[in-house]
């Protein structure tokens, strides 16, 4: 791992940016008969979705922020049941 790193390390940027992506156009196969690899239908989901953000980049939202959304959200929710109940 050490000798593939170093290697890694010695290219150019965009010899290691052409890497990462040959590595990620073939992580699957390279990982083949490992326990942890993606299930088709969860690579489909996160290709779509992918496909979608770079078609529609308006739609996303940034990270920063996400805690605090997700927490007033849940606090309106709790709100509402107790208005209900």
């Amino acid at each position: 791992m050490e000798q593939i790193e170093q290697s890694v390390l010695q290219l150019s940027a965009a010899e290691r940016r052409q890497f990462v992506q040959w590595f990620y156009d073939h992580a699957e196969e390279l990982a083949a008969g490992e326990e942890n690899h993606l299930h088709h239908e969860v690579k489909t989901e996160i290709l779509a979705r992918r496909e979608e953000a770079d078609a529609r980049p308006e739609l996303l939202e940034p990270w920063k922020g996400t805690t605090e959304r997700v927490r007033a959200r849940l606090h309106e929710l709790r709100r509402q049941a107790v208005k209900v109940g």
